[in-house]
């Protein structure tokens, strides 16, 4: 039991990145599994995993102005 904790602590900045949706999830994973047991690696994943989640443009559309996040724009097939 102690032992599945401290996997859930090591990598809680890749839960919570992923339960933000966050647009730079990969890179904050790779940071937490490469860098996380320097503890400074793991601090820096896990506040980088509490900054902006997302992408947001703004559409101009004939006249009015449509704001659109990065999760309502599809994706093509060779982005990530």
């Amino acid at each position: 039991m102690a032992v599945v904790a401290l996997v859930l602590a090591y990598f809680l900045p890749s839960l919570v990145a992923v339960a933000r949706g966050h647009q730079s999830l990969l890179e904050i994973v790779t940071c937490n599994l490469l860098l996380g047991w320097t503890v400074l690696g793991w601090i820096v994943a896990f506040i980088w995993s509490l900054t902006a989640a997302r992408w947001e443009a703004t559409v101009v559309v004939g006249e009015r102005f449509h704001s659109v996040h990065d999760a309502d724009v599809p994706r093509r097939a060779n982005e990530r």
